[in-house]
Formats: structure tokens, sequence, C-alpha cells
């Protein structure tokens, strides 16, 4: 991508979390370095007291109402000073980037935002006004962001009123996170995760803000408390920069070329003529778009918005067939472990998953974790083996539990290459043709007979029911493999329509990508703005 990188991180990951930490900064910030580039943290500067019914404080009785505050004054200087001690540690370029941020709220009414500084040093504003923060940040003679998050939540109430605006400040918002997503309210995914804040509607989306004219660009975050930064699924940033070190990430950051990810980090590279997302350039006749498209699971379609209305859609489903036999191709396998007994059923340690995956003869390129907890290793890549350990906790009913590697493999002899699979006592071995006809289920069945026979003193083979080694047994997925073919595509478009007549308020028209994986996983560009003036 001409001399450019597309790095991944996260921006929202609070941290101090009202009255306790989940886990220390310096262990919240090897979670993050373990499968990210770059962090900056959301240091949670409210502090919850608890009522009960009649409004008495109340440490214990249920039920109870929390209301949110600012933390005092000594406390939030000595945690703030912990968090830039931790920050300013744990940056080393080329490696793991970070940088000092808090959530700033104030008195509620302006939004939420997330203030970055580009160095340690600044302090905490303490003030109730998005303009007073804007005022404070310009004067503190550190380069700031302030970045907003759920905006699509009521106005004036945790959420953003478009009509304050610094567009060197808050150069992009954050559209998707663990509340959902505020790119529009159509609901395509919607912000419903949070009984509180909820619902989402329309005069606070991305895209008012973009029919405003304002030039803000997108990214995902967490928006969770310190469990695991940048956990697959929840949002993660994707950010365009020449290298990984804090003045490289900082300036790809003010230039919007940044853009959001629910959690497979689908790579984007977006263009009008030579600009990338981002940027705003003029065009007089008419517009040369393209968009490559390289995912981490089959590609469902690419869709090209102009003002928020999909004007070019590239269907990539059934456009693509398996690679001939006996030539080079690459393909990419999902590795998903984490199924198994609840916690209510029987108690069980924490799972540990010793996995090898073997291409004999072949390459293994890479890998994108797709973790939602700590504690996994970054998978030993030599040639053609991959060796690698994940970890899970006990399942519970409606909760994220399963860890995933996906790994990009590249065969001399395409599908017909031979391909083993190695997880705890199973293997799966066929020739990769196999593995692309369908997804299989590795099924710890002997273990789980041993198990249940030792802690819970059922006979093997014993229940009526055999159904209960199913159950109760831990199991891994290997989805199917995906030729290159299914997850890499393109799409390119002239628009020839008179900017006349589609410009906003500010004489703009915005140009951005939209990304869907047949695996529901989705991306969103920034804009490209063609300029009227």
């Amino acid at each position: 991508m001409d001399g450019y990188h597309i790095y991944w991180g996260e921006t929202h990951d609070n941290t101090y979390q009202f009255e306790s930490m989940t886990a220390s900064m310096d262990e919240v910030l090897w979670r993050a370095a373990s499968h990210l580039d770059f962090y900056s943290g959301a240091y949670y500067t409210a502090c919850a007291t608890a009522f009960k019914p009649g409004g008495h404080p109340s440490e214990a009785e249920e039920p109870k109402l929390v209301l949110e505050g600012w933390k005092p004054g000594d406390r939030l200087d000595q945690e703030w000073a912990e968090v830039q001690e931790a920050t300013r540690a744990a940056n080393r370029p080329g490696e793991f980037v970070t940088f000092p941020g808090y959530e700033w709220q104030g008195d509620g009414g302006s939004g939420d935002h997330n203030v970055s500084y580009f160095s340690e040093g600044p302090p905490i504003f303490v003030v109730d006004t998005l303009k007073e923060l804007y005022a404070r940040l310009r004067q503190c003679g550190v380069d700031s962001l302030a970045i907003p998050h759920h905006t699509a939540y009521r106005k004036g109430v945790r959420s953003r009123d478009w009509s304050v605006h610094n567009e060197e400040l808050s150069p992009y918002t954050e559209i998707f996170s663990n509340h959902g997503c505020s790119e529009t309210d159509e609901e395509w995914v919607g912000l419903r995760n949070n009984p509180h804040m909820g619902p989402g509607y329309a005069g606070g989306t991305w895209q008012d803000a973009l029919d405003m004219g304002l030039r803000v660009g997108a990214i995902g975050s967490t928006d969770r408390w310190g469990i695991m930064p940048g956990d697959y699924g929840s949002g993660i940033m994707a950010c365009i920069a020449k290298e990984l070190t804090r003045e490289s990430v900082w300036e790809a950051m003010k230039a919007r070329r940044v853009y959001a990810v629910t959690g497979d980090r689908i790579e984007i590279d977006f263009r009008l003529g030579d600009a990338l997302m981002g940027e705003v350039v003029k065009a007089d006749g008419p517009r040369k778009i393209s968009v490559k498209v390289r995912g981490a699971d089959a590609i469902d379609r690419i869709e090209l918005l102009r003002r928020g209305r999909v004007i070019a859609t590239h269907c990539h489903q059934g456009t693509w067939e398996m690679p001939p036999a006996g030539r080079p191709a690459k393909f990419k396998m999902r590795v998903e472990c984490g199924w198994g007994p609840r916690p209510t059923e029987i108690q069980m340690p924490e799972r540990h998953w010793d996995c090898r995956l073997m291409v004999p003869g072949n390459e293994i390129l890479g890998y994108d974790p797709c973790w939602i907890s700590p504690g996994h290793k970054k998978p030993d890549i030599r040639s053609g083996t991959a060796a690698f350990q994940m970890r899970t906790s006990q399942a519970t009913v409606g909760a994220r539990y399963q860890n995933a590697n996906v790994f990009e493999i590249e065969c001399d002899e395409g599908p017909d290459a031979d391909l083993v699979l190695k997880v705890g006592e199973l293997e799966e071995r066929a020739p990769v043709a196999e593995f692309c006809r369908g997804s299989r289920e590795m099924w710890f069945r002997d273990e789980c007979v041993r198990t249940l026979h030792e802690r819970a003193g059922i006979e093997p083979e014993s229940p009526e029911r055999g159904d209960i080694y199913h159950h109760v047994a831990y199991k891994t997925k290997v989805h199917r493999c995906i030729p290159e073919a299914g997850y890499t595509a393109e799409l390119e478009y002239e628009d020839d329509e008179p900017l006349a007549g589609l410009a906003n308020p500010r004489g703009d028209v915005e140009y951005r990508v939209r990304v869907e994986q047949r695996n529901g996983q989705r991306a969103w560009s920034s804009p490209i703005w063609v300029s009227g003036g």
C-alpha cells in the first residue's frame, strides 16, 4: 500500500472501572500487547454511588440505583499517574505503541469522549461541557484527541450533539463497540446491548454527522473493562501508517487514515484516484474509485456509498472457484476452541489447548488472532508448521467464550496438499480440498467419558442417553478452508454524476465503503471527501 501498513489497536478499554480493576495496568497492557499493535486505554474517571429506594446511600442492599459522577480529585490524580507511568513504560517503538488516555463524560450532556494524548504529562480536565474540554485541550501543550462514541443514543444524555464539533481534535468517531453500531438508525446492526442507554435512533449517528458536512472518520473499539483489550467481536480499530511508532500512528489518526472492524481483521485499500481514505480532494470530472479487500473469511459483498447511499455493490459469493489441482495456491483456515461443560454442571479447571497445524513441504504465511480472553500464546510458525496454545474458561449460556486463530497457508500443490491438525489427543488429516468442502468438529468424547467417571461417578456408557457425552465434552471447530479467491475481492467504479447536485451543505461529497464477510464480520472505511470548495 505505497509504503503504508495496517496496524490494529484498541483505544477504548476502560481501566479502573468504578471501584476496582479487573487487572493491574501492567497486566492490561501485557494482554493488549499479546495481540495488538497499539493501545490507548480509557481510564475511567467516573465513580459510582449506590442508592436504595428512598434515596439513601447504600453499600449492599438490593435493589439499588447507581449514580455516576467524577471521582474525587486525589483519587483521579493518583490513578492517572499510575496510568501514565504504565503507558510510558510499555511503549516500544516497532513492537507495541501506547498513548495515555481517559474517558471524559462531563456533566453527561455533551456525549462521552475518549481523550488521548500524544505523550504523558497533561492532566485530566474536570469540566462539564465539550466546548470547555476542547478549549482546555487546545491549551494543554500536548497534541490531543477527543473521540466520541455510541453517538446514536439520545442527544444530550451521554450522547453526541454534532452541532459542537472540532475536526482537528475529533477527526473520527467510534461507530462500533460492545454497545452496537452508530453508523445509521437503520438497525443493520443497531445499538441494542445496553438497556440503560438505548435505544439508538436518528440525529446523532455517524451518517447524520456526514450529512451535516462534518469530515469525520470511523473506528471500532470494545468499550469494555480491561478483561481483554481488543477482544474479538467487540470492535477494533485499523490504522494505516508508515511505521509502528507514536509519531507515525498519531499522524495517521489525525489524518483519518483509520477504519472500523467488528472483529476479523479485514484489510481495506480504498482509493479515489490516488487519494487514500480520510483525505479531501478536488475532482472536476469523473471520479475513479477502487476498493481492494483481503478478509479473514469468505467475502460476501463490498458496498460503495456516496452520501450514505449505496451506488455500487460487488457480490462476491458464487463468483469464485476452487483453484486447480497441482498449482500453487493460498488458503485460510480458522481453528476455533472453547466449547465445553458449564460451571453449573461440573467444575473444571481452565482448559489449555495444545495445537499443531502442519502442511508438510509447504508454508504457513501468518495468522490473525481472534481472542476474547487472555492467556494465549502467539503461534510458533516455522515453515510448514504452526504450534500454538490457547486457553479458555468454562462456558456459560449466552456468553462468548470461543477463541480462534486464522492461519494463511501457501501450498505448491494447491488443494492436493496434505494438511494435518492436531488438538490435544485428536487429529484431523486430509488434503486441503477436503477441508475446503465443509467445517469439522473435533469432539473430545473419550476425554469426556473419563472425566464424568472420575469427577461425577458416572460409569462409562451407563447413561440412558448418550448425548451427555457431546453436551459436556470439549469441542474444537475447524472451519472450512477458504481459497484466496474467496477471501480477496475488488470493486472498481467510475462516478460521472455532476457534483453540484450531490454535495452536502459544506459543498462536499463523501464516499465510503462497507464490507461484510459470509461469517457476519463487517468493516467500515473512513470516507474520502471530494470538495467543491
